[in-house]
């Protein structure tokens, strides 16, 4: 009985010793199924995808700035544009650098036309033809010459109007051809009769004015009759006329059903306001 007990508590003993060898024996395999060397693989792996991240970074980094490069060079031209308009204004200004004085129109201009008719219902009719569409210049030396080549004055030819509205787009499109030809322009070349510098002149004077007209494709020269009032403060007021005929232009004289004829010649005139200025 005690031999029983004594061999089965043997064999108990025996029983958990195997069982603690076999549970050894077993978490050995344990530690490389583990395997941290799999992990650290892993480790690297996630780390070489984070490197090429952030390899391209500093090329995506580094694209916007030869955009913004470009960005700033095609400014260039848009500030390049608004230097090219200023650099006119000194032209401009160095056109009248060799003026003593500068006659320039202001408000109140009128150019117009008179051109005598003979009407179906009424018999003989001056029509008459005026545009406030006026600009210009003449400029003076100091012996008060007229300096030409900066000196001009243009009427908008298309915006004369008289009372009749067939006359008007008659002249326009037949006579004077306003689209081809939108400007009617004289350009002053001399004076006469003025008290020598302009910027001198008081009281009425009388004197003439002579230059180059130039109606449509035409080009003549011409003298204008004006009288001009001179103030003590600057500004002259007056009228100037000059005559011409319609083949001195090459121009067609309107028709329409009612007029019956129409006067070889054509007046012009110029009723001016300016101001006198020293460049």
């Amino acid at each position: 009985m005690t031999l029983n007990r004594s061999t089965a508590l043997a064999t108990l003993i025996a029983g958990i010793l195997l069982a603690a060898f076999l549970v050894a024996c077993a978490g050995e395999p344990e530690v490389p199924t583990a395997a941290p060397q799999p992990t650290a693989e892993a480790v690297p792996a996630t780390t070489a995808p984070a490197a090429a991240t952030t390899a391209p970074e500093p090329t995506a980094t580094a694209a916007p700035a030869p955009t913004e490069a470009m960005a700033a060079t095609e400014a260039m031209p848009a500030t390049a544009t608004p230097t090219e308009a200023p650099t006119e204004l000194p032209t401009a200004e160095a056109m009248t650098s060799g003026a003593a004085a500068v006659f320039t129109l202001g408000e109140g201009t009128i150019a117009r036309y008179r051109v005598e008719e003979e009407l179906a219902n009424t018999g003989f009719f001056v029509a008459v033809g005026e545009t406030q569409d006026v600009a210009g210049s003449i400029a003076f030396d100091a012996d008060g010459g007229v300096l030409a080549e900066e000196s001009r004055i243009a009427v908008q030819a298309g915006t004369l109007r008289t009372d009749s509205g067939r006359r008007d787009g008659y002249v326009r499109n037949r006579t004077l051809e306003t689209d081809t030809y939108p400007e009617v322009v004289f350009v002053p070349t001399s004076i006469d009769g003025l008290p020598g510098a302009i910027a001198d002149a008081s009281g009425p004077v009388e004197f003439t004015i002579t230059g180059d007209l130039t109606v449509k494709d035409r080009t003549r020269e011409v003298t204008w009759n004006a009288t001009a009032e001179f103030a003590g403060d600057g500004t002259a007021s007056g009228m100037a006329g000059v005559e011409f005929t319609f083949d001195d232009f090459g121009m067609n004289k309107p028709s329409v059903a009612i007029v019956l004829s129409v006067d070889d010649t054509i007046r012009l005139e110029l009723d001016f306001v300016g101001v006198i200025t020293a460049p």
